[in-house]
């Protein structure tokens, strides 16, 4: 029972408050606070769920590049990279208008799997003694991360949808109390529990380590589910050793009735499997299997499959936003659903592009070739170029920027002038991509609704267009607010300073967590760059004829549009995040065969090195800085000269 505050406590409450001080630990669990829980997990920097849910940005969608013939209003998958909680929340608008539909009707998403960063500064190691990944995200930090997503994965799921959450032994137990939190306790289901096998951990004093963990949450009780099924074990065979008159394998299992006397009971054979329990063993990929693509924290086809044909029927839609290597889509695709993945990482976005169009049919990446279903990648809060939006369609440009910048569209009038929506309760116009925004302009519209203003307005346009530097220009009692396409900057509207999602400098940082509030357009760097070839050196191994192609850097420099540009010291050896490279490229589509990180490239004297063999007579480049911004390059195999 809560104990009551006396008087002088009281004082003292109200006085840090006064003062805007922290309160005494001692008072946390004294002061009555109004919740609709018996419990929860309290830690630094928890927010409102509904503040959450109301101050996240929604940053549009746009089109980069589609995959098979994309119909208009026809559902296709979608490959979206971004910051995935933006992402989120666009696609909660989405599922508003009724896009994401199922083929039962109903709106949103069935299935979710996601498998987060799992928040250590501990390294794994994966393949070749490459480190998998070093989460930068810990403690309280890493479980409001993850909580802002839950929220709106929450939101996203049909009422008979489900989630599952895969974690490990570090925050696994803390992220089940989130969980509880926003899916509600009742609606916990399982905790499944992946057996990956003994891999010979170093541990010499603890357990090997051999399981991670999966938590299975239905949004009702009224969850879709289909019994999963796993191979029988030559001990089950041989219990299945009897014959009924119909033909059919059964064996005698001892049960006991509720008064205690004991009987034998028949189960029948299942040609599909016996019922699959809450201990999943999917052996870890071998190094020879065709699932797998060097990508680190990948987890098997096999696993995923167990999820998706659980929780899901064909059709549904399935979401991963931690889409990593792409396995969630790559076994949705194979089961005949409908699937979206978000990833912030540009290396996973390629991961995923190439297994994508290189599909076999069997689960494991094995069989038949199997032609893919039509996607599109898009780009969502980092953009291709602010040439764009010159060339836009009127219609398409204004509610790209409203949204753009979380407006409600709505056609009204002040004083006879035309305006094109509401934000922050205050009338908002969408000037012209075409014509020039200036004092002038300013001047006269002040003069013919500034009557009709209660204290402010705002202009969207193109930074391109407006002649002023300042972020407002006020006439009389009213301030007109100038909101630049680009503007890395969003104070007035979400009093929140825009953060870049950076790119990874190593593979040990690929699933780095950056959390990053606002939009920007893509701004290629500036690369110089020697091509020949040469012969092989040192031990590396380059294929049979041990002739190289080299890439030698001698200029990268990041191009930064911004108000708050990142600061680097070398450019050269901080703002190079990695290089990507197509050897054969067909002249449509980057199908990426090597990729190297700022930490080898530094370390090769920035020489990127790859084997001629088999390089076809064009070779796709991409350059990628830490911000995510890409230059890209088609060489012919002639420019790389002998030295």
């Amino acid at each position: 029972m809560m104990k009551k505050l006396n008087s002088q406590q009281k004082e003292e409450i109200i006085k840090k408050i006064r003062e805007d001080k922290p309160i005494p630990d001692e008072y946390r669990f004294l002061i009555p606070f109004e919740t609709e829980r018996e419990y929860e997990l309290v830690y630094d920097g928890k927010e409102r769920k509904e503040d959450i849910l109301a101050d996240t940005l929604s940053v549009p969608f746009q089109p980069i590049k589609k995959f098979g013939e994309v119909k208009e209003n026809q559902w296709h998958n979608m490959l979206i990279f971004g910051e995935n909680l933006q992402a989120l929340k666009h696609l909660l608008k989405l599922k508003e208008k009724g896009i994401l539909r199922n083929p039962d009707g109903k709106i949103g998403v069935k299935l979710i799997y996601i498998d987060p960063p799992f928040a250590t500064e501990q390294e794994f190691r994966g393949s070749k003694g490459e480190k998998a990944y070093q989460d930068k995200i810990a403690g309280a930090e890493f479980l409001e991360f993850l909580r802002k997503r839950l929220i709106f994965l929450k939101e996203l799921l049909t009422e008979d949808g489900s989630i599952y959450v895969h974690l490990d032994w570090r925050k696994g137990h803390y992220v089940k109390v989130l969980l509880d939190e926003i899916f509600g306790e009742n609606n916990f289901v399982n905790d499944v529990i992946w057996n990956k096998g003994f891999r010979g951990t170093e541990a010499k004093r603890e357990y090997q380590q051999a399981h991670e963990l999966i938590f299975f949450y239905s949004n009702s009780g009224n969850y879709i589910w289909n019994q999963p099924r796993s191979p029988y074990r030559d001990a089950d065979m041989k219990r299945y050793n009897k014959i009924d008159k119909d033909g059919k394998r059964y064996a005698l299992v001892k049960r006991v009735r509720t008064d205690g006397t004991v009987y034998y009971g028949k189960t029948y054979f299942n040609p599909e499997g016996k019922k699959a329990n809450d201990v999943i063993d999917v052996a870890v990929m071998a190094a020879t299997s065709g699932e797998r693509i060097d990508f680190p924290t990948q987890k098997p086809e096999a696993l995923l499959e167990y999820f998706i044909k659980a929780s899901s029927n064909e059709g549904d839609i399935v979401l991963d936003c931690f889409a990593g290597s792409g396995t969630t889509g790559a076994v949705a695709e194979k089961l005949g659903r409908k699937w979206i993945m978000i990833d912030s990482s540009k290396l996973a976005i390629y991961t995923i592009q190439k297994r994508m169009l290189n599909l076999k049919a069997e689960i494991g990446n094995k069989g038949k070739p199997l032609k893919q279903k039509p996607f599109v990648l898009y780009n969502a809060g980092l953009y291709l170029d602010s040439g764009f939006i010159e060339k836009m369609e009127e219609t398409d440009y204004r509610k790209f920027v409203l949204e753009l910048f979380g407006a409600e569209p709505q056609d009204n009038k002040i004083k006879g002038v035309k305006m094109d929506g509401i934000l922050n309760n205050r009338p908002i116009m969408v000037f012209s991509q075409k014509d020039y925004l200036t004092y002038d302009f300013i001047e006269d519209l002040h003069k013919t609704i500034g009557e009709g203003l209660k204290d402010e307005m705002y202009i969207i346009a193109p930074m391109s267009v407006v002649r002023f530097n300042e972020d407002y220009v006020t006439k009389g009692k009213v301030r007109y607010y100038i909101l630049r396409v680009p503007y890395s900057i969003i104070q007035k509207i979400q009093d929140k300073g825009y953060t870049r999602s950076l790119q990874p400098l190593s593979k040990a940082n690929i699933n780095q967590t950056i959390e990053s509030v606002g939009f920007d357009f893509i701004y290629p760097p500036k690369v110089e760059c020697e091509y020949y070839q040469d012969k092989q050196k040192g031990q590396l191994e380059f294929g049979k004829s041990g002739d190289v192609l080299v890439i030698e850097i001698k200029k990268f420099e990041p191009v930064q549009i911004s108000k708050k540009p990142v600061e680097f010291e070398d450019p050269m050896k901080e703002a190079l995040s990695m290089v990507m490279i197509d050897k054969d490229y067909d002249g449509k589509v980057f199908d990426m065969d090597y990729s190297f990180f700022n930490d080898e490239i530094v370390k090769n004297d920035f020489k990127v090195i790859f084997p001629k063999d088999n390089a076809g007579p064009k070779i796709m480049i991409i350059y990628l800085d830490v911000l995510g911004n890409e230059r890209v390059e088609v060489k012919d195999i002639k420019d790389f000269k002998k030295k």
